[in-house]
């Protein structure tokens, strides 16, 4: 069966990747597509949560408020990733969170019923699901014993060890948003990144673009 547009998309997806063709058509049929421009949402907090959203082209930016209005980033969203999962096991269904869109966007969305009637037909589907819920939870999870117990330039240093590829590392958010997610200011972060740059641990390619020498 030769995909395209929203349909490549979704089949690419760790949780749909795993059917075959007649599968996935069931699939497409339930999908929804719509596009954003820069800078709408496709959801803010307090909004209701019913549906799993799929980023097809774009990016997105999720991020929470705390109590003094402060943004915390909780990730970036790329092509074929998805948002929403939190619907399928929370009864009450709101959105505590924002997601901004970065870059023109189009996104497939699937209603919580029509998951919920995959789920039960094909249950690897849920499977998947929880695997990458659980896999955002650790994640969570980590980034918070981090923020508790590392120095912002550890914190730094953590982050390039575990997102580099290869010996490069290549910065797939602003470095006000990656200040954000590593809970420091935008000023932290780049004396951190000079700092390193000093010691001979990286050395910056670009903007978005370090080699990694030692660390």
């Amino acid at each position: 069966m030769k995909l395209k547009g929203h349909q490549l998309c979704v089949s690419k997806v760790p949780i749909f990747a795993h059917l075959d063709d007649d599968e996935l058509v069931e699939v497409f049929a339930k999908i929804n597509t719509s596009h954003l421009k820069k800078g709408d949402y496709l959801y803010m907090a307090g909004d209701t949560n019913e549906s799993l959203s799929v980023l097809h082209r774009g990016r997105v930016r999720i991020y929470r408020l705390n109590p003094e209005g402060k943004e915390q980033l909780v990730r970036v969203l790329g092509h074929a990733d998805f948002t929403g999962e939190i619907s399928l096991f929370n009864d009450e269904n709101i959105h505590e969170s924002y997601a901004e869109v970065m870059e023109d966007a189009q996104v497939c969305t699937i209603s919580r019923n029509d998951i919920y009637e995959l789920m039960q037909k094909y249950p690897n589907i849920a499977i998947k699901i929880i695997e990458s819920f659980a896999e955002r939870l650790d994640e969570s999870e980590s980034l918070t014993t981090n923020i508790s117990l590392l120095s912002s330039l550890e914190r730094l240093e953590e982050y390039i060890r575990t997102h580099a590829e290869g010996e490069e590392l290549k910065l797939k958010m602003p470095k006000k948003d990656l200040a954000s997610y590593l809970s420091m200011q935008p000023e932290t972060l780049t004396r951190n990144f000079k700092r390193l740059e000093a010691e001979g641990a990286l050395k910056r390619i670009d903007n978005k673009t370090y080699e990694i020498i030692s660390l």
